[in-house]
């Protein structure tokens, strides 16, 4: 009988079933994951290089502002068990897309809250010390809310398609005085196969900035 990790590496999937991925490691495969037009989960390649910048512990409190499907949300949730991942999503479709797939992954420690990015920042619980930002192209309001409502020594890591995304971004965080930016162009080719054709096939580039608070003097 396949498993439910079997299927899904086939692009087959259950969505009343619990989906089972018992590795130590992150990097559920991308069919796993609902997702509608508009709303890809970020590829599984990707996601990882994400979540080795955002260094979570298993006790973090994670902010996640622009959740998209949730397949980031989700990977960091089920590396915290003892954590939290605050997902805010402004969509509704997006909305819907991340509580189905947190029902069918049954990932309880995921919270969804519905709103966007400055003005409903305040329905997020907490002070975290990881943030998550997932938005085209980051401004200077909402990097400046994000930062002020960081823990000293947390860390924000920023992922974004967007060129003058990028380069607002970190100037942003350099007039924040962030510690330990650094910022990494992220491609993933796949093989693709069409009868006797066979190439590497690119997903979009994306940019991933990361920086640390440093403690307040």
């Amino acid at each position: 009988m396949p498993t439910a990790a079997g299927d899904a590496a086939s692009g087959k999937h259950h969505p009343q079933d619990r989906f089972q991925w018992d590795f130590v490691t992150p990097g559920i495969p991308d069919g796993a994951f609902a997702n509608a037009p508009g709303f890809a989960p970020t590829p599984m390649e990707l996601r990882v290089m994400l979540l080795a910048h955002l260094r979570p512990q298993p006790d973090s409190l994670v902010w996640d502002v622009g959740g998209g499907t949730g397949a980031l949300a989700l990977e960091v949730a089920r590396l915290l068990p003892h954590g939290v991942v605050l997902a805010l999503e402004r969509d509704p479709d997006a909305l819907d897309l991340l509580e189905h797939n947190r029902r069918h992954f049954q990932v309880n420690n995921l919270k969804i809250v519905p709103g966007r990015a400055p003005d409903d920042l305040g329905q997020l619980d907490g002070e975290p010390d990881r943030v998550l930002l997932e938005v085209s192209r980051p401004d200077q309001a909402i990097l400046d809310a994000v930062w002020s409502c960081l823990r000293p020594h947390g860390r924000l890591v920023i992922s974004t398609s967007n060129l003058a995304g990028l380069v607002d971004a970190t100037n942003a965080l350099r007039s924040l005085q962030a510690a330990d930016l650094q910022v990494v162009q992220a491609t993933v080719h796949r093989l693709q196969q069409r009868g006797r054709d066979v190439r590497l096939a690119a997903a979009e580039p994306l940019f991933i900035i990361a920086a640390e608070r440093p403690a307040s003097p």
